[in-house]
């Protein structure tokens, strides 16, 4: 399939707005985005909002957060809309500031027009060792990756990933699935949770149980270096890091660029076709893409921009 030639522009957010979800309660809708400048990590981030209809930017206030946490590293978020009340869950690392790696927590805030309001912190040595991201579903259980323990497991590429699952009743965690390679994005749903596997390089899908057990996976597309996943209509956008060396080296020099691309999953056809690609000119390392009202919107994991693009035409006919 030929891409589309689609017009794109930079907006700038903050450094490192690696991840993002849609509000539509608030008023005008907008993008709650994660950020964190991960070429200078012992920085604290924040979360960011982007006026959709304005491209407005600015950070949000948190209010209440427990003088415990020290730093504020957030990574993966998801955001749930309940009895009225919209909550944001937020992956935050070495929250203590000791810059231990298996130092993570979930933060829990109620979504204001003006702020973040802390309700909840959830922490799990042994269920949140290496948080990478999470999705909540409607009942408020929550699923989360962890991706790798140290650098040999990223240079060797072992199967050392699991998922886990919060219980929210009990609240409770269990281990529901283990031996990923680098296990990424997740996006749960009623009967089946989808999780990107970057080092396997592969998009899977899970069945899932009530209980919230997780049976044997199947793969759905082969993707090189597969990042988050977010749902349009009955398919699957998802990012991909095609050229792991020219990643590492942005990760250090953010002139120096690394390919990014975003795929279109047919999950049922077991099918992916791209939708946006760069050199890395436009955009480098691309994490999180989501389609709102015809537009593209694609974020990263180091610069401190988003970009904007139109819709290609033949993704509107789904």
């Amino acid at each position: 399939m030929l891409i589309e030639d689609i017009s794109c522009h930079k907006v700038y957010i903050a450094d490192g707005p690696e991840d993002f979800v849609l509000d539509t309660w608030h008023g005008p809708p907008r993008l709650l985005v994660s950020s964190h400048d991960r070429r200078n990590p012992e920085t604290s981030g924040g979360i960011f909002y982007f006026d959709i209809d304005t491209e407005k930017t600015g950070k949000m206030s948190r209010i209440g957060d427990p003088e415990k946490i020290a730093t504020f590293k957030p990574h993966g978020m998801d955001i749930r809309r309940t009895g009225g009340q919209t909550l944001l869950y937020v992956i935050i690392h070495d929250p203590n500031a000791n810059g231990q790696r298996c130092e993570n927590a979930i933060i829990i805030y109620e979504v204001n027009k003006n702020d973040l309001r802390f309700v909840k912190l959830i922490e799990d040595a042994d269920c949140l060792w290496s948080p990478n991201d999470l999705s909540v579903l409607p009942s408020g259980d929550i699923y989360v990756t962890n991706d790798l323990r140290g650098s040999l497991d990223m240079y060797l590429r072992r199967q050392s990933s699991e998922i886990t699952y919060f219980d929210h009743i009990s609240e409770t965690w269990k281990k529901v699935a283990a031996d990923i390679a680098f296990a990424n994005g997740i996006l749960a749903e009623a009967d089946q949770v989808y999780v990107s596997a970057t080092f396997d390089n592969q998009v899977m899908v899970f069945p899932r149980s009530d209980d919230g057990r997780l049976g044997a996976p199947e793969q759905i597309v082969q993707v090189k270096g597969p990042d988050n996943i977010m749902r349009y209509k009955n398919l699957l956008l998802i990012t991909a890091h095609y050229d792991d060396l020219a990643f590492l080296s942005h990760s250090k020099d953010a002139e120096a660029h690394a390919p990014s691309i975003v795929f279109m999953i047919r999950p049922e056809m077991y099918t992916k076709d791209p939708v946006f690609v760069d050199t890395g000119k436009m955009i480098s390392a691309a994490s999180t893409a989501m389609v709102f009202n015809d537009k593209l919107y694609i974020s990263q994991v180091f610069d401190p921009y988003i970009v904007v693009c139109d819709v290609p035409v033949f993704m509107k006919s789904f």
